[in-house]
């Protein structure tokens, strides 16, 4: 059939018997689908187990043509993406089937049973039988009756990096990393008959090693090269080149001549089809590059008669919607799917009908068809009738040649058109204007009337051709309410009048600033229709977040600036701040050397100036409220004394500079992100416990249904009353969620200018020039950016080994190591630890970029960081 007709124009489409849509934003690959009875039902029956990349495990049984709402019997989230799914006697002392599941970092073992009463099934049940964490992230597994054992599958599981776990049922046994020149992970799989595990490795061969050897050899996992243990080194059994890397490999009786005691490896490739002895030998191959393979699947065969040995039949989906059956590398059937291209294959009895075929794609369509003999609905067309139009062809052609010659010739040209994006931002702030805004809002307000400022942002367009649909985004700290984010413009003329789009910026009073600074970002599609963007950044006034106060003395923290010039009084320094409309006279006249301030949050702030010394004293009775104070306070010393301010540095004598003497507050600044991690981990516990209650109250409501629906009920024996309990506790804990994640936003906008504030210690501690410290600020993030998989400690963990690890490096061993994976840490004492290191190796010379490496790379033991900069060993 496959040459008669080719497999471009099969002659039969695969008829679908039963499909539904697993769902919508889902994604699936190889691995994510198995069939199985996996709740030992007596009679057999198989069901259809999917599991996504986003954690979705759904079970189904069809027990009819088409779909229907009751073939979905099990339906729940695994909160950790679904790798692989398999069904085994994977239980001590059972030999019943269970499920096992492979997340990136764990793998799961349960049993499933059907909860009935009567002689209905209610529902069905997943009881976890018991897990193991993997410290490497896992890629695919296989399972079997590893060293001959009876009644009982053990588990085999490959890391990325390369790495073979095994794990005999509940105990973990040992790892092995079988090759030091390891890239990526392929398709693994267990051949019984010589207790060898066959790979493919980058390399393109495929690798058999014995399961006695890899058990005997010494451990050579988290060794360095050359460190390795006493012991024997894992040997390979042999190894096979195959010319290209294996989309699967399988056990199977491919070849019909075989004898009853011979078995072989079925390997497909990307472009070709192999048999394997199980010494190794290449017994046939067959090369199908024309065909595009998406997925494959041996299948056993029906015996011929009572005394003939069994056999399998290959069968292959392709990209272009086909399904391929081979026996013995000849091409049997073709048949077209129905708007399929399949990810994975399954071959078994489901609705009591034996070799139904179950397919699933990447977009999670589940469909189980059978081989039948209607011909495709569409007709074919044949395309050599059609006249060819060799006068359109030729000028194609040349418009072709025209194009490749300008492109290799004079490269892409540039646009000429050039969007600029400005911002004016007013000194002076807007009061009394509360049209829009209720007398409860939680916004600023002095004297009743509401802290307000417009920025005027002017967008304007040189070249000669319009740009359309002009998209600009703010992002402000979180203490700030813009009137609008996200501004569209239709259309911006080149050499016309600018664009001006006016923005009303406010401040919130329940919500600590963290910063000034506001990023406008307007994106565009130039007239070649090539994506643009533009960027700038503007500041606020001081004046927004922050009103004058009469001294405040008493503070529970404070720092100490010291800088080379005589000092301006404050009234100069803070001028902006002192002359605003709500602003009284008295207190803008007793300023020279104290000003007191009191955010709009409340928290209140003061900086002290002793002119004999030149030094600064900023106080506050928060700790991250010094930021904004000591922020404000250097960007208008670096104006009074740079180019073109009042007090300007000559030509010739020392610039001026800020230093900062003291020991690091890092005490208190562990402090603040102790509580930021502590809020993270109870707002994960009230999510797991919201969890738990919403999935009891599915399953009171289910079990409340199954009674009401019988025509003789029994009693609810209290299930209403538990039903409204549960109910309660629902609300209780989302009302709980909700001042979890209000109190984390607050703490997050204190750990934000903390964070700042010590950057900027550490800059004015060790004379970090711009390129420095703009590189540790982009590993020693101030972005508070938390959600449920990754938070803020993690990845500024991760950030900081990099640096000790790279250009902070003290040994050739810091440097030869691998990066562990990033996961949320138990405590913050290794992120502490991290910073303090960080500080240190600062201390004592090193720099992130272009400077000394610090202490010589002799692979010594590291040194215990000083105290003075530890803050807190």
């Amino acid at each position: 059939l496959g040459g008669a007709y080719g497999w471009q124009m099969s002659l039969f489409q695969a008829r679908e018997w039963w499909s539904t849509q697993v769902s919508e934003d889902e994604e699936f690959d190889v691995g994510c689908l198995c069939v199985a009875n996996v709740d030992n039902e007596p009679t057999g029956a198989n069901k259809i187990i999917t599991g996504s990349y986003q954690g979705m495990l759904r079970m189904y049984y069809p027990k009819q043509k088409e779909y229907k709402i009751e073939d979905l019997i099990l339906e729940s989230n695994m909160e950790a993406p679904i790798l692989q799914i398999e069904a085994g006697r994977f239980v001590q002392g059972s030999r019943e089937i269970c499920m096992a599941l492979l997340h990136p970092m764990k793998l799961s073992v349960y049993m499933v049973s059907a909860v009935s009463s009567g002689s209905s099934v209610n529902y069905y049940s997943m009881a976890p039988a018991y897990e193991h964490k993997l410290t490497r992230p896992a890629f695919n597994m296989c399972y079997g009756s590893f060293g001959g054992v009876r009644d009982r599958d053990y588990f085999c599981i490959q890391s990325l990096d390369g790495v073979l776990s095994f794990f005999e049922q509940e105990s973990f046994a040992f790892s092995r990393i079988i090759t030091s020149s390891f890239l990526v992970p392929g398709p693994i799989c267990y051949v019984p008959k010589i207790d060898s595990f066959v790979i493919c490795t980058n390399a393109m061969c495929i690798e058999a090693y014995r399961y006695q050897v890899l058990a005997a050899a010494a451990d050579n996992v988290d060794q360095a090269p050359g460190e390795g243990g006493s012991g024997k080194k894992v040997q390979v059994d042999w190894s096979t080149n195959i010319g290209e890397h294996a989309r699967s490999i399988e056990v199977v009786r491919f070849t019909r001549s075989l004898s009853a005691s011979q078995q072989e490896i079925l390997v497909v490739g990307e472009q070709t089809i192999f048999t394997l002895k199980d010494s190794g030998g290449i017994r046939l191959q067959k090369r199908l590059a024309e065909y595009g393979i998406t997925a494959s699947v041996a299948y056993k065969m029906p015996p011929e008669s009572a005394d003939a040995l069994p056999s399998h039949n290959l069968m292959l989906g392709t990209n272009t919607g086909h399904l391929l059956i081979l026996k013995e590398m000849q091409l049997v059937w073709c048949a077209r799917l129905q708007g399929i291209v399949p990810a994975q294959i399954c071959v078994d009895t489901l609705g009591g009908v034996r070799g139904m075929m179950v397919l699933m794609d990447s977009k999670g369509k589940l469909q189980v068809t059978y081989l039948g003999t209607d011909p495709p609905t569409a007709s074919l067309v044949n395309t050599e009738m059609k006249e060819l139009n060799y006068d359109e062809m030729e000028e194609e052609h040349q418009e072709l040649l025209r194009v490749i010659r300008q492109t290799h010739g004079d490269g892409a040209a540039e646009p000429e058109e050039s969007l600029a994006i400005e911002a004016q931002v007013p000194q002076v702030l807007d009061l009394g204007n509360e049209d829009d805004c209720d007398a409860d809002d939680p916004v600023g307000r002095s004297d009743g009337m509401v802290m307000q400022l417009t920025v005027h942002i002017i967008v304007t367009l040189g070249g000669s051709k319009p740009v359309e649909n002009v998209s600009i985004t703010l992002k402000a700290p979180q203490c700030f309410h813009l009137s609008q984010n996200s501004i569209f413009i239709e259309k911006v003329e080149p050499g016309g009048p600018p664009v001006v789009v006016s923005v009303l910026v406010r401040v919130w009073n329940k919500i600590l600033c963290s910063g000034l600074e506001v990023m406008a970002c307007a994106s565009y599609f130039s007239v070649n229709n090539e994506p643009r963007t533009v960027a700038t950044t503007f500041g606020l006034p001081f004046a927004l977040v922050a009103k004058p106060i009469p001294p405040v003395k008493n503070a529970n923290h404070k720092i100490q600036l010291d800088c080379n010039k005589q000092p301006p009084p404050l009234q100069t320094l803070f001028a902006g701040l002192l002359n605003q409309p709500h602003v009284s006279a008295s207190l803008s006249q007793g300023t020279s050397n104290l000003l007191s301030i009191q955010y709009v949050s409340g928290t209140e702030a003061t900086v002290l100036v002793l002119k004999s010394s030149g030094r600064f004293c900023v106080q506050a009775t928060e700790f991250a409220a010094l930021w904004v104070l000591t922020q404000e306070l250097c960007n208008k010393l670096h104006e009074y004394f740079g180019p073109g301010g009042e007090g300007a540095v000559p030509d010739g004598e020392e610039p001026f500079f800020i230093t900062f003497q003291d020991s690091l507050p890092l005490h208190d600044y562990f402090a603040l992100i102790d509580d930021h991690f502590e809020l993270r981990r109870h707002l994960d516990e009230l999510r797991k416990d919201l969890a738990d209650r919403t999935q009891q109250y599915r399953v009171i409501q289910k079990r409340l249904l199954v009674r009401f629906k019988d025509r003789n009920p029994s009693p609810l024996n209290h299930l209403d009353t538990l039903l409204n309990l549960t109910f309660e506790q629902t609300i209780l804990l989302t009302d709980g969620i909700d001042d979890v994640e209000q109190a984390l936003r607050t703490v997050s906008c204190h750990l934000s200018a903390a964070t700042e504030l010590v950057l900027l210690l550490v800059k004015l501690r060790f004379g970090l020039d711009d390129e420095n410290f703009t590189i540790l600020k982009r590993h020693f993030s101030p972005e508070i950016c938390d959600t449920t998989d990754q938070g803020w400690e993690e990845k500024v963990d991760t950030s900081l080994l990099h640096l000790l690890r790279t250009s902070l490096a003290r040994s050739v061993k810091d440097r030869n190591t691998l990066p562990p994976p990033m996961k949320v840490p138990q405590d913050t004492l290794k992120l502490r630890k991290r910073i303090t290191n960080v500080v240190d190796r600062l201390a004592t010379g090193a720099r992130v970029s272009g400077g000394p490496p610090g202490p010589p790379l002799d692979g010594g033991e590291e040194e215990e960081p000083p105290e003075e900069f530890g803050g807190e060993q």
